[in-house]
């Protein structure tokens, strides 16, 4: 049976590691923290840090909480396991360790997978295979981390912007309209189909999208045009009536109703054509000399109308 080898745990000055920037891990806890403060001022550090050594520089790989709570007591040294490894083994790394716990951050893998490519000469699809990324799910993180702004970054980071908005973001240049745009996203807790719709109502005005971007912010689906008069017309005539989509089925079987009772057809208005159908039942009572054909209704508009509905 082979005995699994036992690693070296050693005492490092608390001040000589460094916490690297581009670490993967989950948002600070202040709870668990204190509760990790009571433990280790009873007991001590139990479980050493995982340290990397890089160029002669120690680098927290994992135990950013037990190193916090031991400044905080003024602990001059504290246990860990040194690794030999190159800084961008340790991004790798790191990033793995934090994922199969479930506290990966996902605007920081955008980053550090970013900063394999750009910065360690990486090939973009093996940096990808490295991370356990999906192609598509790279591709957006890359442009994530290349085109948006910090805000944007540290919200998604914290979970305040979901991956699908934050990549929509990414294609407006001026970052200071992602940041404008994120307050609307983050207060009225927009979809990633209402993100789209905002980013392309500022990038392609002209486009018609399923939502309409209220002066508040507020995401509104697009209204849907109503023709009363049975014939298309021109759009700067057209009177736009916006339902609630909950109550448009009501709505429908109401314009039904009207169709049927002969109110919207042909290019009179309800109430002329209203006095011809009046006009005609009139005249059909009267005694006729000779058996005349039936006045047929424009069928054809009113069937126009309905199929418009």
């Amino acid at each position: 049976m082979a005995v699994e080898q036992r690693q070296e745990v050693v005492q490092l000055e608390v001040d000589k590691i460094l916490v690297p920037e581009e670490r993967v891990t989950s948002v600070y806890d202040e709870e668990l923290e204190a509760e990790l403060e009571a433990s280790i001022r009873q007991h001590g550090i139990l479980q050493p840090l995982q340290v990397a050594l890089t160029d002669g520089q120690y680098i927290l790989i994992d135990g950013l909480h037990r190193l916090r709570v031991a400044k905080k007591l003024g602990m001059k040294t504290v246990p860990a396991i040194v690794k030999p490894i190159t800084e961008d083994q340790l991004l790798i790394t790191n990033l793995i360790m934090n994922r199969q716990r479930g506290r990966s951050n996902p605007a920081q893998e955008a980053l550090i997978l970013k900063k394999l490519v750009d910065e360690y000469g990486y090939d973009f699809n093996k940096a990808a295979e490295m991370l356990g990324m999906s192609q598509a799910t790279a591709d957006k993180y890359y442009k994530i981390a290349s085109n948006c702004s910090e805000r944007v970054l540290d919200m998604m980071g914290r979970g305040m912007v979901s991956v699908g908005c934050a990549y929509w973001l990414s294609y407006l240049e001026d970052k200071q309209k992602q940041d404008e745009l994120l307050e609307y996203i983050i207060k009225w807790g927009y979809t990633v189909e209402q993100c789209k719709s905002a980013v392309m109502s500022l990038v392609t005005p002209q486009a018609e999208t399923p939502y309409i971007i209220m002066p508040t912010g507020e995401p509104k689906p697009r209204p849907i045009p109503v023709y009363p008069c049975g014939k298309e017309v021109d759009p700067t005539d057209v009177v736009v009536i916006q339902f609630d989509r909950t109550v448009w089925t009501t709505v429908e079987q109401a314009l039904k109703q009207l169709c049927q009772e002969g109110f919207f057809y042909g290019e009179a208005s309800p109430t002329q054509e209203w006095e011809e159908v009046e006009a005609a039942e009139e005249a059909a009572e009267q005694p006729q000399p000779q058996p005349q054909q039936p006045q047929q209704q424009p069928q054809a508009r009113r069937d126009w109308f309905l199929e418009k509905l």
